[in-house]
């Protein structure tokens, strides 16, 4: 599943191709939007919520789409030949290009105003990408009562804790944190605390700009990595059995409630 920074950059080349633009024709055809207006809409902010794109109107409408596994929206030319069976749930057509969503089956049009009600939006904790979302607020959630007293293997994953988060970025903010999957926030001494609650934040924020790569490519860094590992993505994560880029120490693997993890066990002490 795409995870927090995957999503936001997708809304942004949707927003790019479609806001404020006149849209020539759209199509729906998933059962929950058929028999909309298809006409004299403008398409004003897309936007994530987690791993969830949102697409504002200009009649005060929203469409939300909660991608999962199979969800994907691509833009093409319309004279492109589509080489897949996936199915079309969604088609906006604007300057000689067709802005798709295929195989999603998670899509709800409903007031923008009424946003935090949807299903899956109302239970999402602070948007990792989010400017409020800031290290103070991180780590307010992470000394919370709720969450305070949860393993971090289970605790990154939670979409009510920080939403955006997931597997890949799991295994790299408990890397650069030093920390072992199998701790508890209450665990944790007050650097430890500042630390996670500082990677959470900018770690996503570098796999965003960075198109999913969480290396961190400064001076200090560089000096460690040779000409091939800087075309590398990650630190750990899918790196099993490969060397550690600090250590040496081979990376491991693991499964917790069937969704790998990997970690360093010289660095994340």
């Amino acid at each position: 599943m795409p995870e927090g920074p995957e999503t936001r950059r997708m809304a942004d080349k949707i927003g790019s191709a479609l806001i404020n633009k006149k849209i020539d024709s759209i199509n729906y055809f998933h059962p929950n939007l058929k028999g909309l207006n298809r006409t004299k809409i403008i398409i004003i902010e897309v936007t994530s919520r987690g791993k969830a794109v949102v697409i504002r109107f200009d009649n005060g409408m929203s469409i939300i789409t909660h991608n999962q596994l199979y969800g994907r929206w691509t833009t093409n030319y319309l004279k492109t030949k589509i080489k897949h069976n996936r199915k079309l749930r969604i088609e906006f057509c604007v300057d000689n290009k067709a802005i798709r969503l295929w195989s999603a089956t998670d899509i709800k049009y409903l007031k923008t105003m009424d946003e935090n009600n949807h299903h899956y939006i109302k239970n999402l904790g602070p948007d990792v990408l989010d400017e409020t979302t800031t290290y103070d607020v991180i780590f307010k959630r992470l000394i919370d009562k709720k969450f305070k007293n949860r393993n971090l293997a289970g605790l990154l994953l939670n979409q009510n804790f920080i939403a955006g988060l997931g597997n890949y970025l799991r295994s790299e903010i408990l890397f650069y944190s030093k920390i072992m999957y199998d701790k508890k926030p209450k665990d944790l001494n007050l650097d430890e605390k500042n630390s996670l609650s500082k990677n959470i934040k900018d770690i996503s924020i570098r796999s965003y700009k960075q198109k999913g790569k969480t290396l961190f490519e400064n001076d200090l860094m560089l000096k460690y990595l040779d000409s091939s590992v800087k075309r590398r993505r990650f630190m750990v994560f899918a790196r099993k059995n490969l060397r550690c880029f600090i250590c040496n120490s081979k990376i491991k693997k693991e499964y917790i409630s069937s969704r790998r993890i990997y970690y360093c066990t010289v660095c994340q002490r």
